[in-house]
C-alpha cells in the first residue's frame, strides 16, 4: 500500500518513527508531509530515514513544485497522526496554507485522522463540532485513547499505541468485507479442578487471532472471544476474554444476534470436573476425578441462530477426515477446517499450521504447512469467496 503520511505538530509526534518502520517492514510504502511546527520537534532526517523517501514540508520547492497534488495521486489513502486541533480545524474548512493540508484537500482517496491533544481542545464544542464535519465528509476518524496526557491533564486525548494505528491505516483500501460482522474465538478454554488446579489443552489462540485480524484488515467488524491464549492479542480489536467453556457459550449466546457468523476457531475442553473442590487437592498416591462433558457450543448457538454463517474447526488424530465431515454435518456448519495431528507435526502451538477446509456441499481444498497469518488468508478468503473477487 502507498501511504501518504502527514504529521502535525503534537508531543505524541515521537511515537510516529516506530510507527513508519512498522508500515515499511510490513512492505508498505511511505512519504511524510511535516507541517513546521512538527519539524520543530522532530528533525525531518528521522523520518527519511525511517521510511526510505524524501520527507515534504513546502509548497512549491525545486524538486518537488506540484507535491500538493502529486501526493495525492500517488498514494492509496492519506494519514494525518498526530492531528493537532489548529490542522483539523483547517482541512475542515478548506484552508490550504501549507503543504500538508494542501495535499490532504487535494487527495480524493481513503483519509484516516488521529487527533491528539489536551483533553480540553479535544472536548471543546469547536472541536467536535470539526470532528463531526470531518466524519461528514467520509473521513475516517479515530478517537484518541484516555489516560495521562503529556501536559499533566488526565482525559481523552492520547494518541493511540502504535499496533493500534498500524492495524486501522493497513486495512485493505477497497474493504471487501466492510458492512460484514463475525465473531471469531481463540485459545483453550480452562476448566478447574480446584483453587490451583484445571484441565485445557496445547491451543495458543494464533489461528483465530491471526483469522480475527485478516478478517479485520479485509473491513469487517470483528469481535474475538478468546480463552486462555500465549499470543498477544491485537488492540485495535474488539476482545472479550472468557475463561470456561460455559463462559464462552454465554458470551456468544448473547453476542452472535448482532453478528453475521462465526468463526469457531477456539479448542474448548471436551470435559470438566463432576464438582470443583472448594480447597487445594493434596497430593495422594492416586486420585479419581469424575469428569463430564462441557457444552456443546456451536451446537446449542445453531439450535438459537440457525441461519448465521458457521465456520467449525477440527483437530483430529484418527480417521480425521470421517470425523470432520461428522461434525460438519451433525452441526449444520457451512464449512470445517480441519487440523490433523501426527507423529511428526503438531499444529497446537506451532507458527504454522496445515488445514483442509470442507464446504457442506463437499468439496475440499488443502492448504500445507504455512504460516498462521497465510492460512488465515486463505481460511477467510476460500470460506468468503474472497478469492475470486
Amino acid at each position: 500500500m502507498k501511504i501518504a503520511f502527514g504529521i502535525t505538530g503534537g508531543i505524541s509526534i515521537y511515537k510516529i518513527p516506530s510507527l513508519i518502520r512498522m508500515l515499511v517492514n510490513d512492505g508498505h510504502e511511505v512519504k511524510v508531509v511535516m507541517t513546521e511546527n512538527a519539524a520543530r520537534l522532530v528533525n525531518p532526517l528521522v523520518f527519511k530515514v525511517v521510511s526510505g523517501n524524501d520527507v515534504y514540508m513546502r509548497d512549491f520547492s525545486r524538486n518537488y513544485p506540484l507535491a500538493h497534488i502529486d501526493l495525492g495521486d500517488w498514494c492509496d489513502e492519506f494519514v494525518i497522526a498526530p492531528l493537532t486541533a489548529n490542522t483539523l480545524s483547517k482541512i475542515v474548512s478548506g484552508i490550504a496554507d501549507n503543504l500538508l493540508t494542501s495535499a490532504f484537500i487535494a487527495c480524493d482517496k481513503k483519509k484516516i485522522l488521529f487527533p491528539s491533544m489536551n483533553v480540553k481542545m479535544y472536548e471543546s464544542k469547536v472541536t467536535q463540532e470539526n470532528i463531526r464535519r470531518a466524519k461528514s465528509y467520509g473521513w475516517t476518524v479515530v478517537e484518541p485513547d484516555t489516560g495521562e496526557l503529556a501536559c499533566g491533564y488526565s482525559g481523552k486525548g492520547r494518541l493511540p499505541s502504535v499496533e493500534k494505528i498500524f492495524g486501522i491505516i493497513t486495512r485493505n483500501v477497497n474493504e471487501p468485507l466492510k458492512g460484514k460482522k463475525f465473531i471469531v474465538t481463540a485459545g483453550s478454554s480452562i476448566e478447574r479442578i480446584d483453587p490451583v488446579r484445571y484441565i485445557s489443552n496445547f491451543s495458543s489462540g494464533k489461528m483465530g487471532v491471526e483469522i480475527a485480524k485478516y478478517l479485520y484488515r479485509m473491513g469487517a467488524d470483528v469481535l474475538l472471544v478468546c480463552g486462555r491464549v500465549s499470543v498477544s492479542l491485537p488492540e485495535y480489536i474488539d476482545t472479550i476474554s472468557v475463561e470456561s467453556t460455559s463462559e464462552m457459550l454465554d458470551v456468544l449466546e448473547k453476542k452472535l444476534k448482532d453478528f453475521d457468523g462465526l468463526y469457531m476457531a477456539a479448542a474448548p475442553v471436551d470435559f470438566m470436573p463432576e464438582e470443583i473442590s472448594k480447597s487445594k487437592i493434596k497430593k495422594a498416591d492416586k486420585l479419581n476425578i469424575g469428569l463430564i462433558k462441557t457444552p456443546d457450543i456451536l451446537g446449542r448457538l445453531k439450535i438459537l441462530y440457525p441461519d448465521k454463517f458457521y465456520v467449525g474447526f477440527a483437530l483430529e488424530t484418527d480417521d480425521p477426515f470421517e470425523n470432520a465431515v461428522s461434525k460438519l454435518k451433525n452441526k449444520g456448519l457451512d464449512f470445517i477446517a480441519l487440523n490433523v495431528v501426527t507423529d511428526d507435526f503438531n499444529p497446537m502451538g506451532s507458527d504454522e499450521n496445515s488445514v483442509t477446509i470442507i464446504s457442506k456441499d463437499g468439496i475440499r481444498k488443502e492448504i500445507v504447512k504455512q504460516k498462521k497469518d497465510v492460512v488465515a488468508a486463505w481460511i477467510v478468503s476460500n470460506t468468503l469467496g474472497l478469492c475470486e473477487k
